[in-house]
């Protein structure tokens, strides 16, 4: 049962009584399942047609409908709440209920979660499900809890590719000295340096206008968000590295989540079991679907040897990701994805 002062003290993040029902929760503590309708706000930092924001749209109509109205959550897209970061400090404080995020941006509040962010680790989506899915993931997704966050689930983002709106890349050298934006994680900045890029931190939403400003010449991430954020106007070339998979861990406040009664609790957990299929689905097939939408993007797909050509580079960086996180996390990772 939630206490009066956390039901009270929740109302300037979104929870409110029932009209009429304020003098009964006061004077008989009622549970909040049956007095109180909880608006959880949500936020991320990709577009309305991302598949991120279209599950937690999918979320939000289950547990409207499972719950009668007691759950409901709205919506802040486009980094309106902020950047990445600004959004986990945000859920943190208690200021914002939910987000997802890309998880390279994590790294900076939990160092383990750099062990994801080791290029050219993951081959596959059937490696990727087995460590996120498992005992790998679910100790990650716990071990948020030291830093006040409740990790639920990894959505996806997917696997990431480099683009830039100078010439075709098929090699490190074609890179060399090019001005390139990465995540603020200090895994990527390293790698991208020892690919022979200039890369340097930026925050995701004012991206766009560094890339049409010439700021930056190149910066990396998934097809479908590549064109989900319209990035096609203003860069010309996409090389097919999969240098990174990119999940979307998604996250909640650990009071609001506790603050649920048992019966919405079990209800929320399933919406979110329910919204990660649905998302990963639409991930699937969010790529092919973004590439054939953008004729006028020049896409280079690697030979195998242009591809071990970035790959025989990141020597130095695993090696700095086993100091920082543990070797036992990193070679965990490698092994459930090669076995």
């Amino acid at each position: 049962m939630k206490t009066i002062p956390t039901r009270i003290g929740r109302l300037a993040r979104g929870t409110f009584l029932a009209p009429g029902l304020v003098a009964l929760a006061l004077g008989l503590g009622a549970p909040a399942a049956t007095t109180a309708q909880t608006v959880l706000k949500a936020a991320h930092s990709s577009s309305t047609t991302s598949t991120g924001h279209q599950a937690l749209e999918h979320m939000a109509r289950q547990l409207k409908e499972k719950t009668d109205g007691r759950l409901t959550i709205q919506i802040f897209p486009n980094s309106q709440l902020g950047s990445e970061r600004e959004q986990i400090e945000s859920v943190q404080l208690g200021n914002l209920d939910m987000t997802f995020i890309s998880s390279a941006v994590l790294g900076a509040f939990n160092p383990q979660f750099f062990a994801l962010d080791i290029p050219f680790m993951f081959k596959d989506r059937a490696g990727v499900y087995r460590v996120l899915d498992g005992d790998i993931g679910t100790r990650l997704l716990a071990s948020l809890d030291k830093v006040g966050i409740k990790g639920l689930a990894y959505w996806e983002n997917g696997f990431r590719q480099l683009t830039n709106n100078v010439r075709p890349i098929r090699s490190p050298k074609d890179l060399e000295g090019m001005k390139m934006r990465t995540m603020e994680n200090e895994v990527h900045i390293a790698a991208w340096k020892a690919e022979g890029a200039n890369p340097a931190p930026l925050a995701f939403g004012e991206l766009f206008t560094a890339l049409q400003q010439g700021t930056f010449d190149a910066q990396e991430g998934p097809i479908n968000l590549f064109y989900d954020m319209k990035f096609y106007e203003v860069q010309k070339y996409i090389t097919r590295t999969n240098h990174v998979y990119s999940p979307w861990p998604l996250l909640i406040n650990p009071d609001v989540y506790n603050s649920f009664s048992p019966e919405d609790r079990a209800i929320f957990d399933q919406a979110v079991k329910d919204a990660t299929s649905f998302q990963r689905d639409l991930a699937r097939k969010a790529d092919d679907k973004a590439a054939a939408a953008m004729p006028q993007v020049q896409i280079i797909d690697l030979t195998p040897e242009e591809h071990a050509a970035f790959a025989s580079r990141m020597g130095p960086i695993q090696d700095s990701v086993k100091k920082k996180v543990g070797a036992e996390v990193v070679e965990a990772i490698v092994a459930e994805v090669n076995r």
